[in-house]
Formats: structure tokens, sequence, C-alpha cells
């Protein structure tokens, strides 16, 4: 029995791939290995991934934290339409990985000027860090961004010790290869493994804003006016700031701080 991804491929239907899917999402074990038995029935050959999202998603609101969790994909979409708020979001990441980061900064090079996404550092390392973001489904990153994001490096000289692509998608392989062949450090949705862009969130729970339900378009605009990207950012921020600078009531507020609350912890 096949699966069909969003970008028209197909692949073997894989049940423990339900199962370890909804753990990662904090499901209970009892809950994840129902959730994969009723979607392993109710699969068919050709079944999409959008439709064992649906489906496994509903199965989830027995735990609704762990269901809010199991959205990060379209969560971390969410964040456009533009590329800027993904920007900001992983300038947020990176930091709470320990990098100094600095987002939009003009750089010159050899030739031109450069405007670079994030300049990441730590530990003596200096990263041009190039995002890449897709607002839809089963768009890979191709290896012309990786090409394009190591064309900036060589005209930026000893400025920066190694460019970094990420993205919120998945690469190719010819992507991924060409980045391991010249020394582009890659980023993207399941990719390195250990170190993939779903883990670094998921690790420490650094949840962009659009992942709780109750960050609706006006208010999402409002929160992202002020560089409250991560949920975490709405617990740490002043309560009594975060009313003044974004115009959002208490009652608002409140609702949306203890939906981040819960899913934090």
């Amino acid at each position: 029995m096949y699966v069909t991804k969003a970008s028209g491929e197909k692949e073997e239907f894989d049940v423990e791939k339900v199962r370890l899917t909804c753990f990662r999402a904090g499901a209970s074990k009892q809950l994840a290995d129902k959730i994969a038995e009723e979607v392993k029935a109710e699969a068919y050959d050709g079944i999409t991934t959008k439709e064992i999202l649906h489906l496994t998603l509903k199965l989830l609101e027995e735990e609704p934290e762990a269901a809010i969790r199991y959205d990060l994909k379209r969560a971390i979409m969410a964040l456009g339409p533009t590329g800027f708020p993904f920007e900001e979001f992983m300038g947020e990441v990176l930091r709470n990985y320990g990098y100094e980061t600095k987002v939009g900064e003009i750089v010159k090079g050899k030739c031109v000027s450069h405007e670079i996404d994030i300049i990441a550092e730590k530990e003596g390392m200096r990263y041009l860090v190039e995002c890449k973001y897709h607002n839809a489904p089963g768009i890979r990153t191709g290896l012309e961004v990786v090409m394009y994001t190591y064309a900036r490096f060589l005209d930026l000289g000893e400025k920066f010790h190694q460019p970094w692509l990420i993205c919120n998608t998945k690469c190719t392989a010819e992507a991924e290869q060409y980045g391991k062949c010249v020394g582009v450090k890659v980023t993207s949705w399941r990719y390195p493994k250990g170190e993939s862009l779903d883990e670094m969130v998921e690790t420490k729970r650094l949840y962009p804003i659009t992942i709780l339900r109750s960050v609706t378009g006006p208010i999402r605009e409002r929160l992202f006016q002020v560089r409250a990207m991560l949920a975490r950012d709405l617990l740490d921020h002043d309560l009594e700031d975060l009313k003044r600078t974004t115009g959002l009531s208490q009652t608002v507020l409140d609702e949306i701080r203890e939906e981040a609350r819960k899913i934090i912890q």
C-alpha cells in the first residue's frame, strides 16, 4: 500500500511513522498505539499525507496539547506569506541554542553588497545563514538554492567561516549532496538526522506562535510586530508590556498565554 505525498511522489505506507510522530508530539503510548492502528485500518492505496494528517489530528484530540504539537509543520508554514517572519523565528531558535544572531544585516562583498538573512556566531565560528521559506507543502528546496548560498559565501571572502542554509521543507538529494561536497551546512525538515529543523524546535519546545490555535490572523500580526515569535516569548514577556505594545486585551492575552503554557509544559 502506498501513500501519495504533497509533491505527488509515492512511498510505501509505514504505520510506525504515524506512531513515532504521535510520540514526538507528546501523546501517551496507549493513544499513539490506538491512533496507529486506526489510521492503518482506514488507509487505502494512494491515500494522501494530507488525509493521514487530518485523521491523526482528529484522533489526537483526546490529548489536545499533543494534537497541537503534531501540527508543527503547518505552524511553521503559517509564519508566511513572506519569508521575513521565518527569518526572525530562526533567529530566535538559534539564540536559544547559544548563538549570537543578527537578522537582515547588509554586508559588503568583493563584488556586491548582500543582505544576510541571519548572521550567527558561536564558539569562534561566524555563519552566513540563508533562510529559504516555502508556504505550501510538497515543495522541496533544490540544488540551485544551495549553490546560491555558496556563491554568496564566496563573494564575502573571509568575513564568514561557513555558509548555512536553513529551510522549512525537505531538500532534494542533489541539494544535500552538494552541501556536503562544498561545506554548506544544511538544516531542513527531517534533515540531518539529530539536527533537523523539526528536532531543533521540538527538543527545546521552541514552537512558533502560529502553533497556538488562539493566535488568529490579526492577533498573529500584532505579535509579529513586537517580535514575539516563539510561544514561550508570550510567557517571558511582561503582561503589561504586551498589552501596551500589542493593543490586545488582558482576556485575549490570558487565553493565549495559558495555551502556550500547556504546550510548552
